[in-house]
């Protein structure tokens, strides 16, 4: 997409550089020249390679999954788990083949064939496809008692194993989907399980195992959507893992669980840096983790400002049935790794340069950290914690808006406005306002939006 985006500017501009006399008419036409035969045909040819191998490697699952299951009478189990491996092992082997041919190229110095290096890439994402499909055929044959939750984690950590063998982008973020499917599968089948397994101590830990496992495996691969990924996977685990709802009572004794919950993904997210790993040189996701941070910090203000969290008999944090809770060593663990982690993290970007920003950043992960302690100040306004982050909301999305009039970064602008409409949006239409008030607001806010993109106009 972004090519595609280059090569319509760059054909605009040699447009505009030959009506403007820049270049004549024999330097344009060898422009377009050169945009159709180094940009355009090759990217055609690539992504068509990609589509057809997409396809065709579907289809080769999908033919060995009706081969078995109509040879399944015909067949020796002992047969068909030979004929499963061999085909892993083919597409495994021919597809790392081709995948190593440019850096084959490169040390003997001819020209990479880069169809090759793309076949190579979908039929290692096909030995993917094939490795659930073994583990699947094989407990079936063997009639191994697994549940579905451990068979997808083993697939995953298969995927993943691969995914740092090859430093293959595509093939992380393959291992991290199953990785979470099977963690999300795991959340109904663990209640009705009375052992303990290694499955159950893995899903226990899955936060801190994506932190540890993946985020490294994103830096080995350079893939800002691995990353991304990641951090948002690692949110939600850790929110599925410490519920923090269950805790957000004051008869609760383990209250700080919760602050837990809502301080260690933006404080982890912005404090992180590339530099802290080793053998890195430059920052590739830092931007990105702070972005991530400032979402997640904006999410946790915008639930957190509905009265009806604070003020309803059913759903308020102060009046939830008091429950018999145990302190879970895993929630624990991962709470003391994760925490030192972040502490590391900030210690070592307060020691790089001080900045206004993280003080601004830790100020509002600190209020977050407080939200489940704020029923014992017995406050005598009853709307004081929707106030406050209803508040903290308008504030940081009015940094946001200032930051980006400041370096103007328009999609920084136009995100504290999306920010602030539907933070208007939503409040009114939970208070139920007057009709003609809500129109009066509307249009004042949006009086001000165009006023405002004026004199970004201008500047």
């Amino acid at each position: 997409m972004l090519l595609d985006n280059f090569r319509a500017k760059l054909r605009k501009e040699a447009q505009l550089w030959r009506d403007a006399g820049i270049i004549n008419d024999v330097q344009y036409q060898q422009l377009t020249q050169y945009n159709q035969a180094n940009l355009e045909e090759p990217v055609v040819l690539q992504r068509n390679a990609k589509t057809a191998t997409a396809l065709l490697s579907i289809l080769i699952v999908t033919v060995a999954i009706t081969f078995f299951a109509a040879t399944e009478q015909a067949l020796t189990r002992e047969i068909k788990v030979l004929l499963l491996l061999s085909l892993l092992a083919a597409s495994n082997i021919t597809g790392f083949y081709l995948w190593q041919q440019p850096i084959k190229a490169q040390l003997e110095g001819t020209k990479p064939v880069r169809r090759k290096h793309t076949l190579g890439q979908s039929l290692l994402i096909l030995s993917a496809l094939l490795l659930g499909v073994n583990l699947s055929v094989v407990a079936q044959l063997f009639h191994i008692n697994q549940a579905n939750y451990e068979l997808l984690l083993l697939w995953g950590a298969g995927v993943t194993l691969m995914a740092y063998s090859y430093k293959e982008q595509k093939l992380a973020i393959f291992g991290l989907v199953i990785v979470l499917v099977s963690y999300l599968t795991s959340l109904s089948e663990l209640p009705y399980l009375n052992d303990v397994s290694w499955s159950v101590i893995i899903v226990e830990h899955m936060p801190l195992l994506l932190w540890v496992v993946f985020v490294p495996l994103a830096i080995w691969c350079r893939s800002r959507i691995s990353f991304t990924l990641t951090a948002i996977a690692f949110t939600l685990t850790l929110l599925l893992n410490i519920k923090p709802l269950q805790y957000l009572n004051a008869t609760n004794n383990f209250s700080y669980l919760a602050a837990f919950a809502f301080i260690l993904p933006p404080a982890l997210l912005w404090s992180y840096d590339d530099l802290l790993f080793p053998k890195v040189s430059k920052r590739y996701f830092q931007q990105v983790a702070r972005n991530l941070a400032l979402i997640c910090l904006w999410i946790f203000f915008y639930i957190l400002g509905f009265k009806s969290y604070w003020q309803a008999p059913s759903l308020t944090l102060s009046h939830i049935n008091p429950v018999n809770l145990e302190l879970h060593t895993s929630i624990i663990i991962d709470i003391a790794f994760l925490s030192l982690i972040a502490v590391i993290q900030w210690l070592f970007m307060i020691q790089q340069k001080f900045s206004w920003n993280n003080l601004i950043i830790l100020t509002g992960i600190a209020i977050c950290g407080l939200a489940p302690f704020f029923y014992y100040l017995n406050i005598d306004v009853p709307s004081a914690p929707t106030i406050l982050f209803n508040a903290l909301f308008i504030i940081f999305a009015l940094l946001l808006i200032r930051h980006a009039l400041h370096t103007r970064e328009h999609k920084e602008f136009w995100g504290g406005i999306l920010m602030l409409t539907l933070l208007i949006v939503t409040r009114m239409y939970e208070y139920q306002t007057d009709l003609l008030l809500a129109s009066l607001i509307l249009t004042l806010y949006s009086i001000a939006v165009i006023g405002t993109v004026v004199v970004v106009r201008q500047r």
